[in-house]
């Protein structure tokens, strides 16, 4: 089983050839990571949900700038809403307005960071790694 999280181009070209939408994309890979770390053996705690959801939107967000050179806030906002839906639905009354709102923040804050790019493969690889 294999994400794609780092690789947008190729995840958008996928999603025209099966036409899926970026909920479809988003509610997937949110799937594929919890899957992974709950195979690992871990729980998934509130502040699990919040890095991966945060890591997420933040990778899409930036594969997007390098696809476009921009982000618009309609794009910014489909991600974060899809991924709000993904967590209320499946976290229900334990996944708070707060915990949105720190989604938000923490995923501008990792695209600020110079080493974003390797911190995220970093991070989903070791997720993933609990999936082989």
């Amino acid at each position: 089983m294999q994400i794609l999280i780092s690789n947008f181009a190729i995840e958008l070209y996928r999603m025209k050839e099966k036409e899926l939408t970026i909920r479809d994309v988003i509610f997937r890979d949110m799937d594929i990571l919890i899957m992974s770390k709950l195979r690992g053996g871990d729980n998934i705690s509130i502040n699990d949900l919040i890095d991966i959801s945060s890591y997420l939107a933040a990778s899409l967000f930036r594969e997007r700038w390098k696809q476009k050179g921009e982000l618009n806030k309609e794009e910014v906002n489909v991600v974060l809403g899809n991924i709000g839906d993904f967590c209320n639905q499946h976290f229900g009354e334990f996944f708070t307005q707060e915990d949105f709102d720190k989604i938000v923040k923490i995923s501008q804050l990792l695209l600020q960071k110079p080493t974003f790019d390797d911190d995220s493969k970093t991070f989903f690889e070791d997720i993933l790694k609990s999936n082989s």
